[in-house]
């Protein structure tokens, strides 16, 4: 399936995802339990903004909701996920869409 990954409400532009059928998740249950894993302070990732030796934020973008989907989901598969494009103005709206 193709996803567009956009980062604000306005959909102009949008970071075009691939991600195998193989899969038979739905995306937003996919990007919900991404977001669990990232906001969850017992994990330890690169994502985490540390402040005074606290883990206050993340920063995160669409390369790291793919390295997760593969991490999780497509470890023993050739077949990965990947971003086909960046910032992209020329999107298919008949794709599903995430909103970051």
């Amino acid at each position: 399936m193709i996803i567009n990954c956009f980062y604000d409400e306005n959909m102009e532009y949008a970071d075009i995802v691939y991600i195998p059928d193989v899969i038979r998740v739905d995306v937003e249950i996919l990007y919900a339990d991404f977001l669990k894993w990232i906001y969850d302070k017992c994990n330890n990732h690169k994502y985490w903004i540390i402040f005074n030796g606290e883990k206050v934020a993340c920063n995160y973008g669409t390369s790291a909701f793919v390295e997760w989907i593969n991490d999780n989901y497509m470890v023993q598969m050739m077949d990965k996920s990947y971003i086909i494009k960046k910032d992209s103005e020329m999107w298919d709206s008949r794709n599903r869409k995430l909103i970051f």
